[in-house]
């Protein structure tokens, strides 16, 4: 298996006290500023107002790099900008471009095109659709999934020859085994790294039953991009719901983030899915993040 499951009562109790676990993993000393990024939907609506303007506050909050959707993920919404737009606006307003989305409105190769052409080098696939079509959401059967997986080579071919880099991006569900097997475990069996690599969302691990940290560590070089964001339980049973931003939940960044940074160089996004005030969600992340990557928190 990718990971030994650590039970969530044991990986929140190990970070919380910054004891030395089978989860822990010594801190690092402080060093020079990490990249950051934030994932475009913290800050959809914003976006929306003023794409340009927005991305400068992001910019002025600390953020390093800003990841987007390369298209709509609904076929009948032509509200997205083009890519070549979006890329031309992060970069004016001082950050770099970095990992893009796939949008299921467009056909994989054309996207994938689209992003070799503005310069990306990682492209994310946010969840295998078979999980989609049971009419539970996050439920599927093991043909079923096993049935999509060459769908999921073709697009790892395609990137690969545009010279790309596809990353599987996980949520709860991939962490519940069919047939005794997890889909994530499957996925990392079945395609080499250089085929397939990973977008590992701490929140939807820790909601899947997984140690973030164990996650990460045990996957190594093939975790190329991650997702921040945090669980807060009292939200209520619906998951999404539960969602917020680092800092505002039950992770515990202040001694989670030491040790991830320990492990992996993969750069981590601020993502919130459905935030209140998603531009201040992201400058609480970023304000919290840096702290704590600063020795200040």
């Amino acid at each position: 298996m990718i990971a030994s499951r650590c039970t969530r009562r044991a990986a929140i109790g190990a970070l919380g006290a910054l004891g030395v676990t089978a989860c822990a993993t010594p801190l690092p000393p402080v060093g020079p500023r990490r990249p950051l990024g934030l994932a475009d939907i913290t800050v959809l609506k914003a976006l929306k107002q003023d794409y340009g303007a927005t991305l400068r506050d992001v910019k002025a909050m600390g953020y390093t790099h800003f990841g987007f959707r390369l298209a709509s993920y609904s076929p009948a919404d032509s509200s997205e900008l083009p890519p070549e737009q979006k890329a031309r606006l992060v970069r004016d307003a001082g950050l770099e471009l970095g990992v893009v989305r796939y949008g299921y409105g467009r056909g994989f190769r054309e996207q994938a095109e689209q992003a070799a052409g503005i310069g990306a080098s990682i492209i994310a696939y946010s969840a295998a659709p078979v999980f989609f079509r049971s009419g539970k959401l996050g439920e599927t059967t093991r043909e079923a999934f096993d049935g999509w997986l060459p769908e999921l080579g073709e697009m790892a071919a395609t990137a690969r020859e545009l010279g790309l880099t596809l990353v599987y991006h996980n949520h709860w569900w991939d962490h519940v085994p069919l047939g005794g097997e997890t889909p994530l475990d499957i996925i990392a069996r079945t395609f080499s790294p250089r085929d397939v690599g990973f977008e590992i969302d701490l929140a939807w691990t820790w909601l899947g039953g997984v140690d973030p940290l164990t996650l990460v560590t045990s996957l190594g070089p093939r975790v190329r991009s991650m997702h921040f964001k945090d669980v807060d339980p009292s939200r209520g049973d619906d998951r999404m719901k539960q969602l917020v931003e680092p800092g505002a939940g039950r992770l515990d960044y202040a001694a989670l983030l030491p040790r991830l940074d320990a492990v992996t160089d993969a750069i981590g996004y601020v993502e919130v899915d459905a935030p209140a005030d998603g531009m201040a969600a992201a400058a609480s992340a970023a304000r919290l993040i840096l702290a704590v990557r600063a020795g200040a928190a």
